[in-house]
């Protein structure tokens, strides 16, 4: 079975790779002004923190990103910065937290602006010859990946990984997502090693409410959110449902396990 870790290569974010940067063969036409606003303060274990641009969302492969080639100041209230691009549409911008412990995944965003009035979706903008210039702001609380808290569980399948395996993953939600952008808007931890049977999880996340804990399949050439539901942790008391779990600061809570079925993965 391939390393699970390809997914977070391949599908979204490893900052350092600089993804699609300009290397100074040719300028790129525009360019997109950034104002980062702070609150709280960053984790002990905060390697860097990176602007990404998104032209679709979710992308389907790295190299359609745009990222900042080093970390953005890390302590400051404030931040500004500028990321050349070509004209065209960008769905989303972001900021991304990388940590010295562990591979940056999924649940690491630090900011996202949605648009409040197009379904809460990403907030995009637009890079033209007539306004070659865009300019955003980013918001951008630490308390988002000051994981205090963990859900422990194990996740049992009923029968081998087929060999058109991409990736497995467990991951926790503070909501059900309804709709592809919801899988990573909502998501606050996610573990993509899952690799035999049965396989014991520890997802640290911040505390407050889990309303959402499942496990999803991605076949080979996936995009990234063709996730295939196989199995979801169900409430004790009312089998069926989803189970919700509210955590406090410092707290683990064990016992979260799901039983995961090949035949949901599909043809």
């Amino acid at each position: 079975m391939k390393n699970k870790h390809l997914v977070i290569f391949l599908l979204f974010i490893l900052p350092v790779l600089n993804c699609k940067m300009n290397h100074g063969i040719s300028p790129l036409p525009g360019k997109v002004n950034v104002t980062v606003y702070f609150r709280g303060t960053p984790p002990e274990n905060t390697q860097g923190i990176y602007l990404i641009v998104a032209p679709k969302f979710p992308p389907h492969a790295i190299n359609e990103l745009f990222n900042s080639p080093n970390s953005l100041p890390i302590g400051r209230d404030t931040v500004y910065a500028t990321l050349s691009l070509p004209y065209g549409h960008y769905e989303s911008i972001s900021l991304w937290w990388y940590s010295t412990e562990t591979k940056s995944n999924l649940a690491d965003v630090l900011a996202l602006p949605l648009d409040a009035t197009n379904n809460l979706l990403p907030l995009g903008f637009d890079i033209t010859p007539d306004k070659p210039v865009a300019n955003m702001e980013l918001f951008a609380n630490w308390s988002r990946v000051e994981r205090d808290a963990a859900i422990e569980g194990t996740v049992y399948f009923n029968g081998p990984f087929p060999p058109n395996t991409l990736a497995t993953a467990v991951a926790a939600y503070i909501l059900e997502p309804e709709i592809n952008v919801q899988y990573l808007v909502w998501l606050k931890s996610i573990d993509f090693s899952i690799d035999k049977n049965p396989y014991h999880y520890r997802l640290p996340l911040r505390h407050g409410q889990v309303n959402y804990i499942a496990v999803f399949w991605l076949p080979d050439q996936a995009d990234l959110t063709d996730f295939r539901v196989l199995g979801v942790y169900e409430d004790p008391n009312n089998p069926g449902q989803p189970g919700r779990i509210s955590l406090k600061a410092n707290e683990t809570v064990t016992g979260l396990d799901i039983h995961a079925d090949w035949k949901k993965a599909g043809g």
